[in-house]
């Protein structure tokens, strides 16, 4: 029996008025119908947790895509799970705006989101651009997005925003290339300081600067020696 019967059955009595609306409506109704819409729904794919198996297209170059593993199983009417197979070429996010972005790439073993699209996204994918949909397909995993950062362990490496304020941390060297650089307020440096040009202090260089008055008349130091 189809839905539209359970609608609106043909009563002469209650002809047109939708099932719930009627007097006579019975249980065993409400069931079926609520039977088939929930059989409908179940196909729907919004969002699920999933792991990553490979990241492709990552550092200094266009966004890329990662392959991920959904991490519910899915089971049968008897309690048996099947894993789920891997969903390949899922676009990852990046923060990013413009020629700016903040590159933090997923790693394998990276636990995040698939975001299923409802409609087919493989040319837009491929454009990375407006396009029509590459099929008739809808609620597909196949056209899931990823976005990351969920379930993971403790970080290693990090920046961590606090109430005492910023700490940067990582095992590598930190890299900062800009035209200029402008630090207001207090400076402390524990260890060693190399500059590769002069430096000057309130006005005086560091490697330009004399000595008058060492000795008794006009005469001056050199220049520093190393």
């Amino acid at each position: 029996m189809s839905v539209s019967s359970f609608i609106t059955q043909p009563d002469p009595a209650n002809a047109g008025f939708p099932v719930f609306n009627r007097a006579d409506a019975a249980a065993s109704d409400f069931n079926a119908l609520n039977a088939v819409i929930s059989r409908m729904l179940s196909g729907r794919r919004t969002v699920m947790p999933v792991q990553v198996c490979a990241v492709s297209g990552a550092g200094l170059a266009p966004v890329g895509f990662v392959d991920v593993q959904p991490l519910v199983q899915q089971q049968d009417a008897t309690g048996r799970v099947t894993p789920h197979g891997v969903l390949y070429n899922v676009p990852y996010f990046r923060l990013q705006g413009g020629a700016r972005a903040v590159i933090l790439d997923p790693a394998v073993g990276d636990i995040g989101l698939a975001l299923v699209a409802d409609r087919d996204i493989f040319n837009v994918k491929t454009a990375r651009a407006s396009a029509a949909p590459g099929s008739f397909r809808q609620q597909n995993m196949a056209d899931a997005l990823y976005i990351g950062g969920f379930l993971n362990s403790a970080p290693q490496e990090y920046l961590w925003f606090s109430d005492s304020g910023i700490t940067m941390k990582t095992a590598g060297t930190v890299s900062i290339e800009a035209q200029s650089m402008r630090i207001s307020g207090a400076v402390s440096v524990e260890g060693s300081l190399s500059v590769t040009q002069d430096a000057t202090a309130s006005g005086i260089s560091l490697t330009q600067h004399i000595h008058p008055g060492v000795s008794p008349g006009s005469a001056s130091t050199g220049t520093p020696q190393g």
